[in-house]
């Protein structure tokens, strides 16, 4: 899948959970996967104690994704997951 396609997903998913996509279709891939609107979407906001204490999940994902050298690779595991 290319990145254009990921995010086009990414975008859907995320609309679906909520997130006001309006606008970031033609906004920066990574001012749209980093915004924390758009992850908690994603990623859900339960506590992921088995990570990492008290953070939340979307959090986690988050500087998970700061550490891919292709970030759009890491959120496309998580487009076809249910929220």
């Amino acid at each position: 899948m290319t990145n254009q396609e990921i995010l086009k997903k990414a975008i859907e998913k995320a609309e679906r959970n909520g997130f006001d996509g309006d606008g970031y279709e033609l906004g920066l891939p990574l001012n749209i996967i980093f915004n924390h609107d758009f992850a908690k979407a994603i990623f859900g906001e339960t506590p992921a104690h088995q990570v990492n204490g008290s953070q939340a999940y979307w959090q986690y994902h988050l500087q998970q994704m700061v550490l891919e050298k292709e970030p759009l690779k890491y959120l496309e595991k998580f487009i076809w997951k249910k929220k």
